[in-house]
């Protein structure tokens, strides 16, 4: 008995089936960074904030913003549950740490600011113009 491959006429059609299902989930994922990691909010961790990434601290920031629990603090304490800011800036004469984040929005705004004022403490996020902000791109401290 003699074998033989035999070149099926379906043979195009599968192939096109493929690439048509690879770019269609390709571009069902162009909005999303990570499509196999959680951006859900989750409650503030200063342990999971220091062993995590931007991602996991971007579930985090809008527990510490809303809860305020930075309000008033020292740059001492700060450091303790935040760790060491990624970049720190002064905007419009306040002294202002920014931490890197990512956030489910997909948008540019990367960056978490503390802003410490005189001798008020530390206050969740920052402000400039007159404008407050809980998050801000990189491009906002300078």
């Amino acid at each position: 008995m003699k074998l033989t491959r035999k070149h099926s006429a379906d043979s195009p059609v599968n192939l096109s089936f493929c690439l048509i299902l690879i770019l269609s989930v390709n571009l069902g994922c162009l909005n999303v960074r990570r499509p196999w990691r959680d951006y859900s909010d989750k409650p503030f961790n200063s342990q999971e904030w220091l062993a995590g990434d931007a991602i996991e601290r971007g579930r985090m920031y809008s527990d510490i913003y809303n809860s305020r629990t930075l309000e008033g603090k020292s740059r001492e304490y700060v450091v303790i549950v935040l760790g060491e800011p990624d970049k720190k800036a002064t905007v419009e004469g306040r002294e202002v740490w920014l931490y890197r984040i990512e956030n489910r929005f997909h948008n540019r705004l990367n960056q978490f600011p503390v802003t410490f004022e005189g001798g008020k403490g530390a206050m969740a996020g920052g402000a400039k113009g007159g404008t407050g902000s809980m998050i801000v791109d990189e491009e906002w401290a300078n």
